[in-house]
């Protein structure tokens, strides 16, 4: 029987063996971000370089409700904004420079979304979007199909996300089986089935073919999210049903 330290050696190997990828991201283990999603903490943290984070009085509001700490990381992500606007003028921000402009309204859209503010963040997509050519567009097109599914505007939603899904699947760092595509292909499925009629035959063969794609995760780099992806669409199948929607 191993040691306990064998044990842990083993772990760290397993660890080192598991791909880790640009978007992966382990949320700091202070009491501010508990309870957080790693989404709202990344898009925040990326925004700002560790000399600005420390000067962020995160530990005054770690005790206050998970609203309020996201009120709170808005609010800073709108005063970096206006802040560095303001140092640029007569230049825009967005033409002098657009890499940390999209940063920042991610980071502002993030916040937007799990505040439940839905007018607030289709502003803000819409604004990137106009301001954007090429490539750049094409997170914020997901974005859009994303608002526009929840928002229940169901074939806006799957036209967003059906423009967006081809550039995914081809792009070098992503790929069929990738959890980007994969989320995209779950925002098809929910935005045709929710449309009723013969559009849910046609997510159902869709999820079929989702299905064999994570099957076969597990031979390819992204095989460390087949577990979740699988979960996630299982979970997505089960809420569309009738005995899943109380229908």
């Amino acid at each position: 029987m191993a040691s306990p330290a064998e044990n842990k050696q083993q772990q760290q190997q397993q660890q080192q063996l598991v791909p880790r990828f640009e978007w992966d991201f382990d949320v700091p283990d202070t009491p501010f971000w508990k309870d957080l999603d790693f989404r709202v903490a990344r898009n925040f943290l990326v925004c700002y370089e560790p000399s600005e984070l420390e000067k962020i009085p995160f530990g005054d509001h770690a005790s206050r409700p998970e609203s309020h700490r996201l009120e709170f990381l808005l609010a800073e992500l709108q005063s970096k904004l206006a802040a560095q606007q303001a140092s640029l003028t007569p230049e825009e921000i967005h033409e002098a420079k657009p890499d940390l402009w999209r940063r920042l309204l991610l980071g502002i859209e993030t916040l937007q979304r799990y505040l439940g503010m839905p007018e607030e963040e289709a502003e803000t997509i819409r604004l990137v979007l106009s301001n954007t050519a090429g490539d750049a567009r094409v997170p914020w097109l997901n974005m859009l199909a994303d608002l526009d599914l929840r928002n229940g505007n169901l074939v806006e939603a799957e036209s967003a996300a059906r423009e967006v899904l081809p550039w995914m699947q081809k792009h070098e760092k992503l790929g069929v089986d990738s959890p980007q595509a994969l989320g995209t292909t779950r925002t098809i499925i929910h935005s045709m089935w929710k449309q009723g009629g013969g559009r849910v035959d046609e997510a159902r063969r869709l999820v079929a073919e989702t299905e064999a794609v994570i099957q076969g995760m597990r031979l390819g780099k992204f095989s460390k999210y087949q577990d979740e992806e699988r979960r996630m669409l299982q979970d997505l199948v089960v809420s569309l049903e009738p005995q899943g929607s109380g229908g």
